[in-house]
């Protein structure tokens, strides 16, 4: 008897994100923050702790679904106004990942503090991500690395409040530098 390939899986994956919001994270590192084009795939390296960091309880508690990350980059204008060390055109680094859940890394000011509106979540997301990296990785400085916290909504539900709302997928728009 002949093996039938059996498509079912492809409508279980589908399916099993019906009515989720994904969350993606982007980190830009600047030309001058060298470490974190060493080794990326080795365990301790600087991608492997941002991982950790994303994948954390104390970041998020959501799922890590997706990680890559591109090297050698050049910066646009968008990736100047987020880090002051970056000019456009300049070699960057970018870590990027897809997680499941909303609001998951707006951590609330103290305990039994609600996370904010959906207009400061971004917001406050971005900052405390930020925070849990620069601690991870030990880094002080405060130009040399951003993060954009952005969002595809679940179905039927709106997105971020305000003419601003965002939604960023896993692709890199920028070429090699």
């Amino acid at each position: 008897m002949v093996a039938t390939k059996a498509r079912s899986t492809n409508m279980i994956r589908r399916q099993s994100f019906t009515g989720k919001t994904l969350t993606f994270v982007e980190v830009v590192f600047a030309q001058s923050y060298t470490a974190s084009a060493t080794t990326p795939e080795s365990d301790g390296s600087v991608f492997q702790t941002v991982t950790n960091v994303i994948n954390s309880v104390t970041g998020n508690g959501g799922t890590l679904l997706g990680c890559s990350y591109h090297l050698g980059r050049s910066a646009t204008s968008s990736d100047a106004s987020l880090v002051a060390a970056i000019t456009a055109g300049n070699s960057i680094d970018v870590y990027q990942y897809i997680v499941e859940g909303d609001a998951i890394f707006d951590e609330p000011a103290s305990a039994g503090v609600g996370t904010g509106a959906d207009s400061t979540v971004k917001t406050g997301s971005e900052t405390d991500i930020l925070a849990d990296i620069k601690a991870a990785l030990g880094d002080d400085s405060t130009s040399d690395i951003g993060v954009r916290v952005l969002k595809l909504p679940a179905d039927d539900v709106n997105a971020l409040a305000g003419a601003n709302s965002e939604v960023l997928g896993m692709f890199d728009p920028r070429g090699a530098a």
